[in-house]
């Protein structure tokens, strides 16, 4: 794994503008925040700050994924590879590993 800024990232608004901030204080991203999209901003700001327990949560249950069969309550084997083969992508981006398609 790369390393990255220390986990947890706060946001912390500041006049025009809204810091994404690690735990030692750095700043991890900034984004403007113009009166118009100002709550857009604030709201990608939060997403972005909970981006390190995201990564841990899917790593988490990516583990337990590869580790267990899921079983239904009726006994029904559950074909999960499709949700493991998105957290392995999101794993992989997240961690730089794979580059996020092109915007449309």
């Amino acid at each position: 794994m790369k390393p990255r800024t220390p986990s947890p990232w706060a946001v912390k608004k500041n006049g025009d503008e809204i810091d994404i901030v690690g735990r030692d204080s750095s700043r991890v991203a900034q984004l403007p925040a113009s009166d118009a999209d100002r709550r857009l901003r604030v709201a990608d700001a939060y997403l972005i700050a909970a981006a390190p327990l995201l990564l841990e949560a899917c790593k988490n249950l990516n583990a337990v994924l590869e580790n267990n069969l899921v079983v239904t309550a009726e006994g029904y084997k559950i074909n999960d590879a499709h949700l493991r083969e998105s957290l392995l992508d999101a794993i992989l981006r997240a961690e730089g590993y794979r580059r996020n398609p092109d915007p449309q």
